[in-house]
């Protein structure tokens, strides 16, 4: 249902089978608080303490309302902590949603969950089809690079990949067709592809780097065999490489994070170090289930009317210098935003009640106006869209692209570009439910936004490094990036791709080379970094902001 102007939006929620029914107890500013501290590990938090000048950024916030769901039965989206992020504020707001009449459903009755087949979320839609169109083309696959040195137990490490994927069944879906729709299934629990190889002799930094490379290029048939590949390669006689190769309708960026977790606490359960918890008992057949039930009627409505409002304007002015003929050649190449930069952003957004990811679009925004003009320019963003209670421990494709409608002016006074960004990530959070090609696909029927795109995409994801104990060893973790050109089936000109990382911010840019004659990128790279510094400004303690 949708919301009034001033009213919160968000949905009351049943517990799916086997969840525990939220508590009784009505939320309150210390029932708030107390989740907040839980979340980012604070030892207090008064009622009128911002989320975001306490440290928590956006991952954070998500996690936040997701307990607070669990608790209470009431989802807020993450646009409402843009409103008012305070523990008072957000149990004011999860009081009103509760008092409001909403209708309660299953999410997935008992008669589904018996069903083979289930259908695609519409989050998949897009996924699925194009993978069909190029035959499984390796254009949708994550790779990762797990590095597990120490007193290692091949056996063990085998026995965990096969729990892991037991505990995870979007690790082993099965697409193909029912009733003449695209659908999909769990399969049944088989052990998982794992490639192994001794790479201790001869060249084996080389050999490592072939098998990547493979990795990378080597798609699925999603109608044959689960959208995941593991490659156990012995590289020192204390160091094993796990490489990860998990298809994106299966897999987003959270999911990275959930990967790396199931596989080291199976391994501690195989060793005998730690206990086996019970698999989550919500699955993506939920989600599909849940989204088609929902996003229809007026709520479906009301996320129609909001893109629709993005879209309505002149096609965005272009950010590069060639022609904006169609080609798919992109040129990837790394990016850095250096930590003082970052720093100091930090503390910017921190003084406004936003996060880092506000600032982050609001240095974009401000380089497409240096590149560009015009009035409006349009910034496609990735959203986790993992608001829902159970989607929070599960893999899967959850994220959501959304469209940023921004003022595309050049604007002297970052406070002021900050100011009107917030706002206008606020106003897309909104509808971060709602998958963006299929919404656009239902606006193209009413002739709405046809030729208008975004010239930029950017998202900002979970540190591509991290690190978990093993018993007797450590795991290192890398997400990894293809590099130099390649074949890009977005429609983006620019792609912008950061990850949180000691000593700021580090990723990639994509190009489409149609789009940046040869040189041309430079020039347009020096801009972009010198769009971060504006924002972020001289640092709290300079002479200009004493």
């Amino acid at each position: 249902m949708a919301g009034h102007a001033g009213e919160p939006v968000g949905v009351r929620i049943e517990p799916s089978p086997g969840e525990a029914k939220p508590t009784d107890d009505r939320p309150t500013a210390a029932s708030v608080a107390a989740v907040y501290r839980e979340v980012l590990g604070l030892a207090h938090c008064a009622h009128d303490d911002s989320f975001f000048r306490l440290g928590g950024d956006s991952f954070h916030a998500s996690r936040a309302l997701a307990v607070l769901a669990r608790q209470h039965g009431a989802r807020l989206p993450l646009a409402e902590m843009y409103r008012d992020s305070t523990p008072a504020g957000v149990a004011r707001s999860l009081l009103a949603l509760i008092a409001r009449p909403q209708p309660r459903r299953s999410i997935t009755s008992l008669a589904r969950r018996r069903r083979t087949w289930f259908p695609l979320s519409l989050s998949q839609e897009s996924f699925y089809a194009m993978d069909r169109s190029t035959r499984g083309a390796g254009l949708f696959t994550n790779v990762g690079r797990l590095t597990l040195r120490g007193d290692i137990d091949p056996r063990a490490l085998r026995g965990a990949l096969a729990d892991t994927v037991r505990r995870q069944p979007a690790l082993r879906t099965i697409f193909g067709d029912d009733g003449g729709r695209p659908a999909q299934r769990f399969a049944a629990q088989d052990a998982p592809l794992i490639d192994e190889c001794d790479l201790r002799t001869g060249n084996g930094a080389t050999a490592l780097r072939r098998r990547i490379r493979k990795q990378h290029l080597r798609g699925f048939d999603l109608h044959a065999a689960p959208p995941v590949r593991f490659v156990l390669a012995r590289t020192a006689d204390d160091t094993w490489t796990l490489l990860t190769a998990v298809h994106h309708v299966v897999f987003d960026g959270m999911s990275q994070s959930l990967l790396l977790d199931e596989i080291s606490r199976a391994y501690a359960c195989r060793l005998g170090a730690a206990s086996e918890t019970p698999a989550p008992e919500f699955t993506y057949a939920d989600f599909a289930y849940w989204q088609r039930d929902t996003l229809r009627g007026e709520r479906a409505e009301d996320h129609l009317r909001g893109l629709a409002e993005a879209v309505r304007h002149s096609p965005a002015p272009l950010v590069g210098d060639g022609s904006p003929v169609k080609g798919y050649t992109s040129r990837i190449r790394p990016f850095m935003v250096d930590d003082t930069t970052v720093r100091r952003l930090r503390e910017r957004v921190a003084r406004h009640d936003t996060t880092l990811f506000v600032g982050l679009v609001a240095a974009v925004l401000e380089f497409a106006a240096r590149r560009a003009g015009g009035a409006r320019q349009l910034v496609a963003v990735q959203a986790a869209n993992r608001a829902l209670p159970g989607t929070a421990d599960v893999i899967g494709c959850f994220s959501n692209t959304l469209y940023v409608s921004g003022d595309a002016r050049p604007m002297a006074d970052p406070e002021e570009r900050l100011v009107q960004t917030r706002a206008d990530v606020a106003r897309a959070l909104r509808h971060e439910e709602m998958p963006l090609d299929h919404a656009l696909g239902l606006l193209a029927e009413r002739g709405i936004g046809r030729e208008c795109r975004p010239q930029i995409g950017f998202t900002l994801q979970p540190p591509r490094h991290q690190t978990r104990d093993l018993p007797g060893g450590v795991l290192e973790a890398e997400y990894l990036l293809e590099s130099g050109d390649t074949v890009d089936p977005t429609n983006f000109p620019f792609v912008l791709e950061l990850f949180a990382e000691p000593g700021g911010l580090a990723g990639v840019s994509h190009h489409r080379l149609a789009v940046w004659p040869e040189g041309a990128f430079e020039a347009a790279e020096r801009q972009l970094a010198a769009s971060f510094a504006h924002l972020a400004g001289p640092g709290r303690s300079s002479a200009a902001e004493r």
